[in-house]
């Protein structure tokens, strides 16, 4: 019998908290962790002061904070987004990010079933 090729059932992610030590000027260092189907996650690595100007996704999104304090705003109001909290957003919904610590957060697209 020849042997099954069969995709894993499982993704392990890791250095979703890593700071941003480049110099990335006032935007936060980004790097995509994981790419599927279904799923993109990223890494928002931000120094303190830096700001993700307002913007949308298409898709729905889950961002997780990691790593110290930053600040998420839809719809008027302002979250902290701090290690234990995260935020979802339907798609096509303007937001915005301003890091009040050296932060970092891990988006979740998702736009696949």
């Amino acid at each position: 019998m020849p042997p099954l090729d069969l995709a894993p059932t499982y993704t392990f992610l890791t250095g979703l908290d890593a700071p941003n030590d480049a110099d990335t000027g006032e935007k936060p260092a980004i790097k995509r962790i994981h790419k599927s189907d279904t799923e993109t996650v990223v890494r928002l690595a931000f120094r303190a002061g830096q700001v993700m100007a307002e913007h949308m996704a298409v898709h729905p999104i889950l961002v997780l904070g990691q790593t110290g304090d930053v600040e998420f705003t839809v719809d008027g109001t302002t979250v902290h987004l701090e290690p234990g909290s995260a935020i979802r957003v339907e798609g096509r919904t303007p937001h915005s990010l301003r890091a009040v610590t050296d932060g970092t957060v891990t988006l979740v697209v998702v736009h696949g079933n």
